[in-house]
């Protein structure tokens, strides 16, 4: 008898008794109603708890909007005018009446919102060029930033005006959807957005230099109760079990400033970790910083290519803006070095090298094709990479290239939430709570999660003074959304074995998370449901807990252990 175009319970009773039919039936259903149930609690719990508490995909929407009731009628003082810095004063004049930057570079406050026309080089000792930069505190002032679809997000509900700055600056067709060929060893992924203009896709590909400015010019434009100030911050002043201001060194001598809430945006100073809140009587346990040392240094050289080298670009589709070429090192490999080409906004072309272990970078086209060819996986590099590599040597003296150098030194995380007793009306943003390796790009992506943070720990309390604690709700949101930052990174890191571990680790520490998402990304290349979650999940658009969702951990361990 044929069985084909059999309904269910006709196949069951071909080849079974009716009763034991209706059994195996009754059991299916129950299956099905379980396997349902299952499917629709795990959607309430990434949807309404997961989706919420890790990531800010629900908290950016409300970025800018007015508060439901005035202005908190105070003043909220900002610790450094950088990039988190200056984000945290648009977040607080959305909240408060008045807010002051303190930053120590006057050349920041009196230059810094107009991109220099102009750049003073030097040529240093070992004979290459280099660049003097203005901002002499931030390391990778020239280095080139992909920024991660969070931080579009951020800066489009912040500044409504960001269309017409990124046009002021010629930065609009540096906004685009991530299109990214990733190298990571002998693993070779492409990006899962190749047609879709999906939103939450949108990034942009910016130099650290373009990204302050543009940022600095826009909080100007927007918010006109954001005042500037010169100075350096020695301390903070306490009144009652509050802070009541700051002292800041100026040219003039130390003055005070009165604030209802500190914002610590020092960057790697952390300055409130490091005296200030002591210097108050709000002692900081040592303990409550975590560190470790993945002894790296890389090198961004700087090409400014002209319309004629454009228009003769060798590599296919011709000159387009974002990363054309990424090569990653993967720790198994027994390679630390990266290789990555960029082109940047003001006709900028950026090349990454250098690495862990104390990698060396090259300072010429020739150095660099020599450092490329030795890198574990080139052979696997696009043919284009090298007739690219001798179009740029014919062109090297024309451009005439620099070279901006960054050493990493140790990586932080202050755990304050943890700390006990802090000051009700104090937070921390950035660097000043964790200092990433710059190598992965996530700094400022990670103050645009702090900042949308204190935005919504700040919408949830009444306009009046004296402020309740938003010290501890703000720090225990952070932390869970930070957290998968700095354990990725540092498990990352630990595959290296020149890095100092952190007291009390080993290079052993994490290593599994390591692991699991490199199987993540080997499966990924036959798999763009796999390789989508991790790609969604590594730019911070998706909770980590996605990656051990029962879907991906039973491919992973189905081609782990059957070789599926």
């Amino acid at each position: 008898m044929n069985a084909v175009g059999m309904t269910l319970e006709e196949g069951f009773k071909h080849i079974l008794s009716d009763a034991q039919a209706l059994k195996a039936l009754k059991v299916l259903g129950a299956a099905a109603s379980v396997a349902t149930l299952y499917k629709l609690a795990g959607y309430i719990l990434r949807e309404l708890v997961l989706v919420p508490k890790l990531t800010i995909l629900r908290d950016v929407e409300d970025l800018h909007k007015p508060r439901k009731t005035r202005k908190i009628p105070g003043r909220a003082v900002i610790c450094g005018g950088s990039v988190s810095g200056m984000l945290a004063a648009a977040v607080c004049a959305d909240h408060f009446d008045s807010v002051l930057i303190v930053e120590p570079e006057a050349w920041a406050n009196d230059h810094g919102f107009e991109i220099p026309e102009k750049r003073s080089y030097r040529t240093t000792s070992d004979g290459y060029q280099t660049v003097v930069q203005p901002r002499t505190r931030v390391m990778q002032y020239f280095a080139g930033n992909f920024l991660q679809p969070p931080s579009y997000m951020t800066l489009r509900h912040l500044f409504s005006n960001l269309p017409e700055l990124l046009e002021y600056f010629g930065l609009s067709s540096t906004l685009s959807v991530m299109r990214l060929k990733l190298r990571y060893g002998g693993i070779y992924s492409e990006d899962p957005h190749h047609d879709a203009d999906d939103p939450k896709a949108l990034t942009l590909g910016i130099t650290r230099e373009a990204a302050e400015t543009l940022i600095r010019r826009s909080l100007r434009l927007s918010r006109p109760n954001v005042m500037f100030t010169t100075g350096t911050v020695t301390r903070f002043i306490r009144d009652g079990g509050h802070l009541g201001g700051i002292a800041v060194r100026t040219e003039a001598g130390e003055v005070e400033e009165w604030a209802d809430f500190v914002v610590d945006a020092s960057g790697p100073t952390q300055l409130s970790f490091t005296k200030a809140l002591n210097s108050a009587g709000f002692p900081v346990s040592p303990a409550l910083r975590v560190e470790y040392n993945p002894g790296m240094r890389y090198s961004t050289a700087v090409w400014r290519l002209p319309e004629h080298v454009r228009a003769k670009w060798p590599v296919p589709g011709g000159y387009k803006l974002g990363v054309i070429l990424n090569m990653t090192p993967d720790s198994e490999t027994g390679d630390s070095r990266v290789f990555g080409i960029l082109n940047m906004e003001c006709d900028q072309m950026l090349i990454a090298t250098g690495g862990w272990n104390d990698a060396e970078s090259p300072h010429s086209v020739a150095e660099l094709r020599i450092y490329v060819k030795s890198l574990y996986g080139q052979e696997n590099l696009p043919d284009w990479t090298w007739t690219l590599l001798d179009f740029l040597e014919e062109h090297e003296e024309e451009c005439s290239p620099f070279h901006a150098e960054a050493r990493v030194g140790p990586l932080n995380w202050i755990r304050w939430h943890q700390a006990k007793d802090l000051p009700p009306n104090f937070v921390a943003i950035g660097d000043a709570i964790m200092k990433l390796n710059p190598i992965y790009g996530q700094g400022i992506t990670k103050a645009c999660i702090d900042i949308t943070t204190l935005d919504a720990i700040l919408r949830r309390i009444p306009s009046s003074l004296p402020l309740p604690n938003l010290s501890k709700p703000f720090f225990n949101r952070e932390a869970l959304r930070v957290q998968g930052l700095w354990d990725g990174t540092k498990a990352n890191d630990y595959g290296f074995p020149n890095t100092i571990p952190a007291e009390g680790e080993d290079l052993s520490h994490n290593t599994f998370m390591r692991k699991w998402g490199r199987q993540c990304l080997l499966l990924g290349r036959e798999d763009p449901a796999i390789y989508s979650t991790w790609w969604h999940v590594t730019m911070m658009i998706a909770p980590g807990t996605d990656l051990f969702s029962p879907r991906v951990m039973i491919k992973i361990l189905l081609r782990k252990w059957l070789g599926w």
